[in-house]
């Protein structure tokens, strides 16, 4: 009580205390996480494989919102035409409603799908996970929509690539 905290060992008060008749730090559970740490810097454990990154595009104003598994918003706003907005990597993928549905599209793993719905319609609970997508929505079609079509060409004209050629 006298001296400073910081005086004490580590190890040697509390729950992190040796065992009885052991020094500070043997069989103690500061040394078992030292253990375990070390086991598991050893042998690095992948859970998935990653995924092919989903991206909202639109070509035209469109409302959309994005909401978690739990409910959290994530999004939600009017894209504007050309603005892009990236979906976050999660354990459950997040859902989409969207005004304006045939103005989104989604470009995965560099390739467009969609739209998300013909014309002006209200489209609720779209998985935006890659494989969901990529399943449920054909390869867009730029004779079909000319305003993703030029969208497309500028992207490509910024990027220095040349759209024909592809």
């Amino acid at each position: 009580r006298d001296g400073p905290i910081a005086a004490l060992p580590p190890g040697s008060l509390g729950a992190l205390a040796g065992g009885a008749g052991m020094p500070p730090g043997e069989g103690s559970a500061t040394a078992e996480l030292a253990e375990a740490g070390s086991a598991l810097a050893e042998a690095p454990q992948v859970l998935a494989p990653g995924a092919a990154e989903v991206v909202l595009v639109a070509v035209r104003p469109a409302w959309v919102r994005v909401t978690a598994a739990n409910g959290t918003v994530l999004l939600e706003k009017i894209l504007e035409p050309g603005e892009r907005w990236a979906v976050p990597a999660m354990e459950e993928p997040p859902r989409l409603r969207s005004g304006n549905s045939g103005a989104v599209y989604f470009a995965v793993g560099g390739q467009t799908f969609g739209p998300a719905a013909p014309g002006a319609q209200v489209v609720r609970n779209i998985a935006l996970d890659a494989r969901s997508l990529t399943e449920t929505f054909a390869l867009a079609d730029i004779s079909r929509d000319p305003d993703l079509a030029s969208l497309l060409v500028a992207e490509a004209a910024a990027a220095g690539t040349d759209p024909a050629s592809d």
